[in-house]
């Protein structure tokens, strides 16, 4: 190193960022947790994960965004933490009344839809804490950079729904606009002219893509969280539905039709991107998405049969 002023300064080779030192993954002792109840304090929490080891550490946050909690808990060795992880991670929160009605209305946990990690809504994440580099570049992963076999960019749409009745194509394109350039949208109408309550914009690459979920993920707009994740084509969800259900379906096969709009591997409940999130997401964040998008990126060319009287989308991942 070399004295310039009152600072030291170090110089080294440089090393490209795909070659840097990936974060350690393995030792960790600060874990990320969120999908619990509002009302839950730090109290809460600390008493949750404290039979598990040495707590040093507990912090309480809620998201601007969402306005919904989150919380870090730091243990004191990573051995500890790993075992919350495992003992904590997926726990189902309903209560006894919730489950058991739950088991009345004939409710399957495969039904619910899924956020970016592949969780119902009932239940908690625990993980290791990631910077939020870390967490870009995982969804950056799920959406996929391109099979590699065309410099041309190949487009990625994204469905959008808990749009309010008033929501029309132009409103739905000046919401996502900010991350990207725009290739196509489209909203759902019924037949008095008022939003179904969902719609697709299509952007013209993944990085687009990955900044829209990122942050238009359930923020809550007209006082409704929105759900954003990656549209899948209504073959790939039919297919998708059929080999859920065909072990033992029963009479569940007609399920296998469905609205040509779910979310994708990882993405909630068939979101075609990630059901409920980015939700493919199933894996934006449950289940990688392989590929240029898990092949879910055929825009809107592969939905004409959609019912609801959605148009055919022209092919909206082609303009």
């Amino acid at each position: 190193g070399m004295q310039i002023g009152e600072k030291m300064v170090q110089v080294s080779q440089f090393i490209k960022r795909s070659e840097r030192d990936a974060p350690d993954t393995t030792n960790y002792t600060n874990l990320y947790v969120k999908n619990f109840p509002a009302d839950w304090d730090e109290a809460k929490i600390t008493e949750l994960f404290e039979p598990h080891g040495k707590i040093t550490s507990t912090a309480l946050r809620t998201d601007s965004r969402t306005q919904k909690p989150f919380a870090f808990v730091a243990f004191d060795e990573s051995e500890d933490a790993k075992k919350a992880v495992e003992a904590l991670h997926k726990k189902d929160l309903r209560t006894p009344e919730e489950l058991e009605k739950a088991k009345e209305e004939g409710k399957d946990d495969k039904d619910d839809e899924k956020d970016f990690d592949g969780l119902s809504a009932h239940e908690l994440y625990v993980g290791r804490a990631q910077t939020k580099a870390e967490r870009q570049a995982a969804l950056r992963d799920k959406f996929g950079a391109g099979s590699g076999a065309s410099d041309k960019p190949a487009g990625v749409n994204l469905y959008v729904k808990n749009l309010d009745e008033s929501a029309d194509e132009q409103s739905l394109r000046e919401l996502f606009e900010p991350f990207g350039t725009i290739q196509s949208v489209a909203t759902s109408k019924d037949e008095r002219g008022r939003c179904k309550g969902f719609g697709f914009v299509a952007f013209q690459t993944p990085d687009e893509a990955t900044k829209a979920v990122t942050e238009m993920h359930l923020k809550v707009v007209k006082g409704k969280p929105l759900y954003v994740g990656l549209a899948e084509k209504r073959e790939a969800r039919q297919e998708r539905l059929r080999q859920r259900y065909q072990p033992g379906a029963g009479g569940m096969g007609g399920m296998g039709k469905g609205d040509g709009m779910g979310m994708g591997k990882g993405m909630g409940k068939g979101k075609g991107m990630p059901g409920k999130g980015m939700p493919g997401m199933q894996g934006c964040m449950g289940g990688g998405m392989g590929g240029p998008m898990g092949g879910m990126m055929g825009g809107m060319g592969g939905m004409g049969g959609m019912q609801g009287g959605m148009p055919q989308m022209m092919g909206m991942m082609g303009k």
